[in-house]
């Protein structure tokens, strides 16, 4: 992760947050369930409630983990960890999106109506539900949390930032484009979108391998 200012950890952060977050699991098909009856706040509010999640683990995992973490054997393990689960997922994207395994599920027109409150436990709950999500927080996340915490400053602020910003402007399209049945959101642009992240992902596991092997 770079070690610069907060603009510049705060933008590494989107993009290497858009590969999980764009990632098809619970929350995106929550959000595509939804959004025909609620619109673009669907993805907004479940955001919400997924955000907050994440809020709590970088909490945990800056306040419990982080002095271990600045340590170099453990830096080494969680480099090594974050650079197998990168490259898993990163050869699961490129293989799911060439076998045409990734696609956009059908929004269900007969959904109840949910209120507010109740979209924003729904992020909670599909949140909880998806083991992808603790295994990227306590492996790749991890790596890029103890980086920040050596860095100082705003850099932990940033990361987590960049990260919701990335699941806020995800979500809260995947919803819009949903309700209004737009044409760039198809199977051919997602599955696009899909091939450039598992070549980023693989880029980013190349990243830390290198930290591992430098440490």
């Amino acid at each position: 992760m770079p070690t610069g200012g907060f603009g510049t950890i705060f933008i590494f952060s989107f993009v290497a947050s858009f590969g999980a977050v764009i990632s098809p699991g619970p929350v995106s098909a929550a959000i595509i369930t939804e959004a025909p009856l609620r619109g673009w706040r669907v993805g907004t509010l479940v955001a919400l409630g997924h955000t907050a999640l994440e809020l709590g683990m970088v909490l945990v995992i800056s306040l419990g983990l982080a002095s271990g973490l600045a340590g170099t054997g453990a830096q080494r393990v969680v480099a090594t960890g974050g650079c197998l689960i990168l490259a898993w997922i990163g050869v699961q994207y490129l293989s799911g999106a060439l076998r045409g395994r990734y696609r956009l599920p059908d929004p269900d027109q007969a959904a109840p109506l949910r209120s507010a409150r109740s979209m924003v436990m729904l992020g909670v709950v599909t949140t909880i539900s998806n083991p992808f999500w603790y295994a990227w927080w306590v492996t790749v996340a991890a790596g890029y949390l103890s980086q920040a915490q050596i860095a100082g400053g705003l850099a932990i602020p940033a990361f987590y930032l960049g990260h919701i910003t990335a699941d806020y402007a995800w979500d809260t399209a995947l919803a819009g484009a949903t309700q209004a049945g737009s044409r760039w959101l198809n199977p051919r642009s997602y599955r696009t979108m899909i091939l450039i992240t598992g070549v980023f992902m693989l880029y980013l596991a190349v990243v830390f391998l290198k930290t591992a092997i430098e440490l």
